[in-house]
């Protein structure tokens, strides 16, 4: 939960200012995207109530972790 707190705030940060490189918001774009995607899938696999597809649905929903971090080291290298 921490680490989406503060990739919003870095991103809030990142459209506010006026000298942000496009690739930084298109970074955190895809990782929104790719985020919300594994989300959903994870949900579907978790409603089918198998340990299998329990298993998937877990990994689906930690699968956002990595690009939201990637995201947030984007994001404090540009302006760090």
């Amino acid at each position: 939960m921490v680490g989406h707190i503060l990739w919003l705030a870095g991103i809030s940060i990142a459209i506010a200012s006026t000298d942000v490189p496009t690739w930084v918001l298109v970074v955190a774009a895809v990782s929104f995207v790719v985020g919300v995607a594994a989300a959903v899938l994870g949900w579907r696999q978790w409603n089918r109530k198998t340990p299998k597809a329990e298993a998937w649905a877990v990994f689906l929903w930690a699968l956002p972790l990595t690009p939201v971090l990637l995201s947030l080291v984007v994001l404090g290298v540009t302006y760090l």
